[in-house]
């Protein structure tokens, strides 16, 4: 028996982006030959890389370590959980006794619970309770930023983070990941219903309703067992707007969940934002606005259906290499 392709059919309506063509041809996207500065912003670059949590690592330890030498502030929206890269920093600063005192730190965003009261970070379930566990403990006391300069998510400060974010000059550099609906973390078109693109990236700080995607996304990290444990994610967040990350002076995407058997599940919503139209409906889209880098581990950048052999890999960082040494 043949199969041949004559089974048609329409995305479901509660997807924001309904462009069934676009929806079909950004998946054959080759994200290695996308590589390097060709997008709308000539300061906006894509990278496959080997290890994405190492130049995470070594973006946000430079970026202390610079804060301590020259003695400047230094302000940054943070993703978290991102437990791997806050350890490692943390460690490196011990070692080579570098202290984070002029760091101010935001959180990407927060969770909340169902009538809008946001986790404290004492709370196992909340995202900048990991930072404070991971990093801020693992510091050093003599290192350690004041705590004050952690802008922590509050029931009292939902609506006035992005007027904090701007009384300290924007942020330096914003750290970001996208969601399974190509959202921002917890920035998507339902939580952010805007007349136009322009309306959007004007948008700031609030209280969300996650879409689905963005529970089901939750679900598969560490923090709730990567079971997929729907009833355990809380179903509601508190965010920075789009208008906060677009003032940020740099911004630095990272693409490198790979789901429970291998699946990963932010290759289509990266190959969507960074292919596609730049609209509403596709959040991650903005990033190529902006001044910054988004950094893809191959996982995420393979073709699912086809992966190379490890031995292959070699070969790959090589080639990436060379690219690289020729600025392409």
């Amino acid at each position: 028996m043949a199969f041949y392709n004559s089974f048609k059919f329409a995305p479901p309506k509660w997807l924001p982006f309904q462009d069934q063509e676009i929806l079909d041809s950004v998946v054959n996207e080759n994200f290695y030959e996308r590589q390097g500065k060709k997008f709308e912003n000539p300061d906006f670059e894509l990278k496959v890389v080997f290890d994405v949590h190492n130049y995470f690592a070594t973006d946000l330890f430079h970026r202390i370590r610079l804060s301590d030498v020259k003695n400047e502030k230094l302000v940054i929206i943070l993703s978290s959980p991102e437990n791997a890269v806050f350890i490692s920093v943390a460690e490196n600063l011990n070692k080579y006794k570098i202290s984070a005192r002029n760091v101010h730190v935001f959180f990407l965003y927060e969770y909340a619970n169902e009538n809008g009261k946001v986790a404290p970070w004492q709370s196992p379930y909340s995202r900048s309770g990991q930072f404070m566990k991971n990093f801020y403990f693992e510091l050093e006391k003599n290192l350690r930023m004041p705590i004050e300069n952690i802008h922590f998510w509050a029931d009292n400060n939902i609506e006035t983070y992005s007027k904090e974010i701007e009384d300290l000059g924007g942020a330096d550099v914003c750290y970001t990941a996208l969601s399974w609906s190509s959202g921002i973390g917890a920035i998507d078109p339902d939580g952010f219903p805007a007349k136009n693109l322009e309306d959007f990236l004007s948008m700031g700080s609030r209280l969300v309703t996650p879409m689905p995607e963005m529970i089901a996304h939750d679900s598969l990290r560490g923090m709730f067992g990567c079971a997929g444990d729907l009833g355990n994610v809380p179903p509601k967040a508190v965010t920075v707007g789009p208008k906060d990350l677009m003032a940020s002076k740099e911004w630095i995407d990272v693409e490198y969940l790979v789901g429970c058997g291998g699946t990963a599940h932010q290759k289509f919503p990266l190959a969507l934002s960074m292919f596609g139209p730049i609209c509403k409906e596709i959040p991650g889209s903005i990033m190529r606005l902006h001044k910054g880098t988004c950094y893809v581990a191959q996982e995420v950048a393979i073709n699912a259906s086809n992966q190379p052999d490890f031995d292959g890999i070699y070969e790959k960082l090589e080639e990436i290499k060379n690219k690289e040494e020729k600025g392409e």
